[in-house]
């Protein structure tokens, strides 16, 4: 027959099954909230988190400022992991509870029941984490208790760490309004590239294959854990060379070459009437149309200070001619999955274009158009990457 016991609490007997023991507080540990017909309890799952693999992008310099935060300040504290799956929120997180060394109560919607597990929650008598993993899914954006927990209405001497993670800010506004309820908002984003190194540093067999790899990642939209995990499978199952020649059907998205640039126009009757006109002719044009409005605005100011008229009538004249471009100017974009200057060859074709010269040097392109010429410049710095930022607009 099971060991039963009778447990006295005021007027109230309850009976449990096993060991009883009476503790002033519930101790460190991993706690998940059940309701059962009795009432609320704690199950505890595990003294710590457990991770039995190597930890990548840990932000351990800010897990740090997080403690020391807590530890040199009174009161409620509330910590916010954002980003989308995989890329690390929730086991940071977990992490950083586990620095604390305090109860980590592990929240989960109840539903119906939310009213009946926040007061629950509420009269915890002893330090704690409330860990919330993936916050917005769990709560509804309109709900007030939760606010209103986070405010300490629900009086507590105790002191609460409230860790969420969500996978996007869909969430009650108020909630982010006021650094009592929410201290730091932490963004979680694409690896780093010395973490993408380091990774397969440790996990890549073919170490040779290492550059295209970090190359491969650097071009994809989104780069996760997950992610270089399964990249790296694949090359250690079917080479590099056969994962090249596959990756177009690899489950990832890709980002494009954004180029934006700077395009002259040339007519075929200009040419005939005026002569030849070069990718110098181009880049000496290009540079004072860039800078016609400052230009325009000096030499203005200029002629504001000679006198004589006719001087200054002459003076205007031979600015104009100095600057006088024969090129139509104008800025373009255009997309590509691949890099110009790596792709791009005479009778290729740009833009919808063919191509006639390319100038890597000068970051040139020219192309025929209905016989007529088009002159592209173009910004090496706005290709897609991970690891470098590149300018989206018209300074270019």
């Amino acid at each position: 027959m099971a060991d039963l016991k009778w447990i006295k609490s005021g007027s109230r007997y309850n009976q449990v099954e096993g060991e009883i023991e009476s503790v002033p507080v519930v101790p460190p540990g991993i706690y998940e909230t059940e309701l059962t017909m009795s009432g609320w309890f704690l199950h505890k799952t595990a003294d710590k988190f457990e991770f039995p693999y190597k930890l990548y992008d840990l932000q351990n310099d800010f897990l740090l400022h997080l403690k020391k935060t807590y530890e040199c300040t009174t009161g409620n504290l509330g910590i916010l992991f954002n980003g989308i799956r995989g890329t690390g929120k929730t086991v940071t997180a977990k992490v950083f509870a586990n620095m604390l060394n305090l109860p980590i109560i592990i929240v989960k919607s109840m539903g119906e029941h939310n009213d009946g597990l926040i007061s629950y929650l509420s009269s915890f008598n002893f330090d704690c984490i409330f860990f919330f993993d993936e916050f917005e899914k769990q709560f509804n954006e309109r709900d007030c208790s939760i606010l209103q927990f986070m405010d300490g209405v629900y009086s507590s001497n105790s002191r609460r760490v409230f860790l969420l993670t969500t996978n996007s800010l869909s969430i009650n506004e108020n909630l982010l309004s006021r650094p009592s309820r929410i201290r730091y908002v932490r963004e979680f984003g694409n690896l780093e590239e010395k973490v993408v190194r380091e990774y397969l540093k440790d996990n890549l067999k073919d170490q040779d294959a290492t550059e295209e790899l970090v190359g491969y990642v650097d071009t994809l939209t989104i780069s996760t854990i997950d992610i270089l995990k399964t990249i790296v499978e694949e090359v250690n199952i079917h080479g590099i060379d056969k994962f090249l020649e596959v990756k177009k059907f690899f489950n990832v998205k890709t980002a494009t070459f954004d180029y934006r640039m700077i395009r002259a126009y040339i007519s075929q009757s200009d040419i005939e009437d005026n002569g030849n006109y070069t990718i110098e002719d181009f880049l000496k044009e290009k540079e004072i149309w860039e800078t016609r409005y400052e230009r325009k605005s000096e030499m203005e100011s200029q002629a504001k200070l000679i006198k004589d008229e006719e001087e200054r009538s002459a003076f205007i004249e031979k600015w104009q001619k100095d600057n006088h471009r024969r090129g139509s100017f104008d800025y373009d974009y255009f997309d590509a999955e691949k890099p110009w200057n790596k792709h791009i060859a005479n009778k290729d074709y740009f833009n919808g274009e063919k191509v006639i010269k390319v100038d890597i040097e000068h970051h040139v392109i020219v192309t025929l158009y209905n016989n007529n010429l088009c002159f592209y410049y173009i910004k090496e710095e706005n290709k897609p990457s991970l690891y470098s930022k590149y300018t989206y607009g018209y300074n270019l």
